[in-house]
């Protein structure tokens, strides 16, 4: 990518500019960033990049945040109320690239700048472009096309299934309860208290498969969560997670806890009866408090006045019950919310307790998460932003698909229990291959 050149921007407050994915559909060549909360009304769309920020190690949230904060303070242009110049991307769940081919586009952590950035938060809407000097036309070209084909995005056929084809999944059957063997091995024998396990699954289908369309399905269908689809190359990283990292808006800070699961019911009498067992289940509650205590005591140095619910809250989603908590507080000094991710990142909802040991588990078994249960979002000049857990995701390239789940061994653990949470959530993102999509355990 190209650096040399003085960067200037501009924003405008526009009309509602209708629907943001079918804009993004209709760029099918172009690197883009969405993200879609529905409950919120927030939705925001990058197109192109002008600057890319790139990083890896453990201090790269920090990194992250420097460069950014310096990279957006360098643009001329007017800037105040209307602003809203921001980085946009993500990071994966290792500090280090995976080095696998499937996440070559998805680095440890990867932040661009967009050419095109359009922001709707309730009803107002605002387009920021971003150019070097003499090079506004490009902006202008880009604007052009996007907005000319533009077109809606259909969700009746998110998926070609006739004849998509499971591939032998990893981590399961035999497999997945050797792995929660030995995580319940180092929680007997003091050296963990909690282990998130993941699996992965592949399918390809007939013909390729349109990131759109499931970005669609899952916006309509899951409006509590934050939907998103970020693009490199010919790879896209799609999902729809419950899971808010952390967001800092002024001096406000909100963060998630969100562990314990069950499944849905077939009918609503047995559905109320399963989320009310949820909420009473000692070792859902007991996991569900690790991921409470970890995530204070992360914010501890930067937050202030953090409260929280004396109970977590029941968060009921297509593929799973939730327990779901809350919590709040006020920054402390200049903390941007990428620095604030840092400490919390990886939580115990996607890693575990110690976090040390449960990473050296993960890292051995696990070493191709890539941005799996790794983090998402935004981030402005001011340090602002809004970053998620990117959970019930997928990585999609052509006619394949890469599925990954995983759920939290604690003492008292039932692997066959786990891997059926494990394969409900495999299907949030694909709802039509529940029941198929453990045809192929091991």
């Amino acid at each position: 990518m190209r650096e040399a050149g003085a960067l200037h921007g501009d924003t405008m407050a526009i009309a509602d500019p209708g629907d943001l994915l079918a804009i993004a559909a209709g760029c099918r060549d172009v690197a883009l960033f969405y993200w879609e909360h529905p409950a919120r009304d927030v939705a925001i769309l990058g197109l192109g990049a002008v600057r890319e920020l790139r990083a890896s190690g453990a201090d790269r949230f920090v990194a992250l945040s420097a460069a950014a904060t310096t990279l957006l303070a360098s643009i001329t242009g007017a800037s105040g109320p209307c602003d809203r110049r921001r980085v946009l991307g993500g990071f994966g769940f290792a500090d280090a690239d995976t080095g696998v081919d499937e996440w070559r586009e998805f680095p440890a952590a990867r932040l661009v700048l967009p050419r095109l950035l359009w922001v709707r938060d309730g009803g107002r809407a605002t387009l920021t472009r971003m150019w070097e000097a003499e090079r506004a036309h490009e902006c202008d070209a880009l604007l052009t096309r996007a907005t000319a084909d533009e077109r809606p995005v259909d969700i009746d056929d998110a998926f070609a299934t006739t004849d998509a084809k499971l591939v032998p999944a990893t981590h399961t059957g035999a497999s997945w309860r050797a792995r929660v063997d030995a995580a319940r091995s180092l929680i007997v024998r003091g050296e963990a208290r909690k282990v998130v396990l993941a699996c992965r699954r592949e399918l390809v289908a007939s013909q390729a498969i349109d990131p759109a369309q499931v970005v669609a399905r899952a916006r309509a269908t899951r409006p509590a969560c934050r939907t998103f689809w970020v693009r490199h190359g010919r790879t896209s990283f799609v999902g729809s997670t419950p899971e808010l990292l952390v967001r800092r808006s002024g001096d406000l800070v909100e963060a998630s806890a969100l562990a314990g699961s069950a499944r849905r019911g077939t009918d609503p009498v047995e559905d109320r009866g399963l989320g009310t067992g949820l909420l009473c289940c000692p070792k859902n509650a007991r996991e569900h408090d690790l991921v409470r205590t970890a995530i204070t005591a992360a914010l501890a140095d930067s937050v202030r006045q953090v409260t929280m619910p004396a109970r977590p809250e029941l968060l009921s989603l297509p593929e799973a019950h939730h327990l779901h908590t809350p919590v709040r507080g006020r920054v402390l000094g200049s903390r941007t919310v990428l620095d604030l991710a840092g400490a919390l990142h990886p939580t115990p909802a996607v890693c575990g307790v110690p976090r040390q040991a449960a990473c050296d588990l993960i890292a051995r078994d696990e070493p191709d998460r890539g941005w799996y249960a790794g983090v998402i979002g935004w981030m402005d000049g001011r340090g602002d932003g809004e970053l998620a857990v990117a959970l019930r995701s997928a990585l999609i390239e052509d006619r394949h698909v890469t599925l990954w789940a995983g759920a939290g061994i604690v003492d008292g653990s039932d692997a066959d229990s786990e891997l059926a949470e494990v394969e409900a959530k495999m299907t949030a993102l694909f709802r039509h291959l529940a029941g198929r999509i453990d045809e192929r355990a091991a």
